[in-house]
């Protein structure tokens, strides 16, 4: 380790070397005294040492104070040698920042151990003032903000930072009460937090602020108390502004409870399982088209639900060939072996973080549907023979025309198959006027919308052949629903001559 550098500028000669000796009896470098003032400052600029004993009074025209003054930004600590006392002096030397004094005449004791006080302090300051400008860059820098507040929650402190999330810069905080940007709610949280303070406690809470400019944030503190000498003095606060993370708490939130609504209220059957079929999720909505529970569901296989064990089979082939099904028709047995037609949507997904395979899906019970179509397709069939064996003709039609008819309706009408007949309207195979000597084309369509109103009606009518020759017959109209449009079927009987 180097040696401390002791630089003494004294001017009396004796004295100089004296001191001189008995530093570097102790192991310090003393160089050549210097006994006047310009002669220390080049000294001092040339040798930069690591302390100053410095005679305040010199006999050319700088005095060791003038010397102190010249050097005080080069941080040397400076011990003033004099041998004087006189009060305006020593507030002159004050002024420049000595480190210490010795009265002469002085002994080694006392000089040795001065030297020794002024060096540790000085240390001890370089490490404090390094201390402080680590704090200061952290604070400035740091992008969170950092504040203290006295005991009446008044700003004595505010970085940029911290005044950036309040909406402002440093000078709008001078003399600014933390009130100011609190409703009456979180200023009763402030409150509860400062009791803590004056117990010697610290925490963590959110607190939300209004800005000035009307701007609500929130913000994560953490609150540590201040004490100087035992006395409580205020809060240390550093925080940051989670509002975008409380807005998306907020959103997910809501998502979740939207979801969970939907979830519940869904009419579908939701479904999670693992690739196995291990059921993960299940919506309520199972227990209205099933006999079982939800509960009952979870952790159990919905492949055991097929009706027929190669069902799943098939259905996991082809969704591992296109990664997803649309309306894949299945069957699934109820636990009282009733027997459930269902469409499902299925869809295979990854989970990116343990990499485990699930599938995701909906199941639509269409048991009812399924059976209302064979009903609906038996219906047709009987009303089919029903249509074709009557020896009446029938013919049906819609608002644009003639859109079925039996073969008795083509026999009747003179035509050699229906697809002549039915690119007609009752119009068509009618005279222009009939016996009432209304037209047949107006009273068609009034009579139309007539059996549309009140289901059906009977009358007589005129119509023609299609070799041209008329006939008077009975037409009982009447009307029906069939997949939510309206159709007229016409039955028509020829009257006899002997009965016209």
């Amino acid at each position: 380790m180097s040696k401390k550098q002791i630089l003494v500028v004294e001017d009396e000669a004796v004295v100089a070397e004296d001191i001189r000796k008995i530093l570097q009896g102790y192991g310090y470098d003393v160089p050549e005294a210097i006994s006047t003032g310009e002669g220390a400052i080049e000294a001092i600029n040339k040798k930069h040492p690591d302390l100053i004993l410095l005679d305040i009074m010199l006999k050319d025209d700088l005095s060791g104070i003038d010397v102190a003054k010249h050097i005080i930004g080069l941080d040397i600590p400076v011990i003033y040698l004099t041998a004087y006392s006189d009060r305006d002096v020593i507030e002159k030397a004050k002024a420049t920042g000595p480190f210490g004094y010795l009265i002469k005449p002085f002994r080694e004791r006392e000089l040795v151990a001065t030297i020794q006080m002024v060096f540790y302090k000085h240390k001890m300051e370089q490490q404090l003032k390094e201390s402080e400008a680590k704090f200061r860059t952290l604070v400035e820098t740091s992008d969170e903000g950092i504040c203290m507040l006295d005991t009446e929650d008044y700003f004595t402190f505010i970085n940029d930072a911290g005044a950036k999330i309040f909406g402002g810069v440093i000078s709008d905080f001078e003399d600014t009460n933390l009130s100011d940007y609190l409703n009456s709610y979180n200023l009763k949280k402030v409150h509860k937090q400062n009791k803590l303070r004056e117990e010697n406690q610290s925490s963590r809470y959110e607190l939300e602020i209004i800005r000035k400019d009307g701007r609500k944030r929130f913000l994560n503190i953490i609150g540590s108390p201040r004490f100087i000498d035992d006395e409580f003095v205020g809060t240390f606060g550093i925080f940051s502004d989670i509002t975008e993370k409380k807005m998306t708490q907020l959103k997910l939130k809501r998502t979740m409870d939207s979801y969970t609504r939907i979830f519940e209220n869904i009419q579908d059957i939701y479904f999670e399982t693992e690739f196995d079929g291990t059921i993960l999720e299940i919506s309520p909505s199972i227990e209205h088209d099933s006999s079982y529970t939800r509960k009952e569901l979870i952790g159990k296989s919905i492949f055991n639900l097929y009706s027929d064990e190669n069902q799943h089979d098939l259905f996991l082939t082809k969704l591992t060939k296109d990664g997803h099904l649309t309306d894949y028709e299945i069957v699934l047995e109820d636990k009282d072996k009733t027997l459930l037609t269902c469409l499902i949507n299925a869809k295979i997904i990854e989970d990116v973080d343990s990499n485990k395979v699930r599938i995701i899906g909906s199941l639509k019970n269409v048991t009812e549907q399924r059976e209302s179509e064979i009903e609906r397709k038996e219906y047709e069939l009987r009303y089919r023979k029903l249509f074709e064996s009557s020896s009446d003709a029938v013919i049906l039609q819609d608002e644009n025309g003639l859109i079925d008819c039996n073969n008795a309706a083509t026999k009747l009408l003179g035509y050699s198959s229906k697809d002549e007949l039915i690119k007609l309207k009752p119009a068509d195979v009618s005279p222009m006027m009939q016996a009432n000597n209304k037209p047949s084309k107006e009273t068609s369509e009034e009579y139309y919308n007539q059996t549309i109103k009140n289901g059906n009606m009977k009358f007589e009518w005129e119509l023609i052949k299609q070799n041209g020759r008329s006939f008077n017959a009975e037409v009982w109209l009447s009307s029906f629903q069939l997949n939510c449009k309206t159709f007229i079927q016409a039955t028509i009987r020829e009257i006899p001559d002997n009965k016209k």
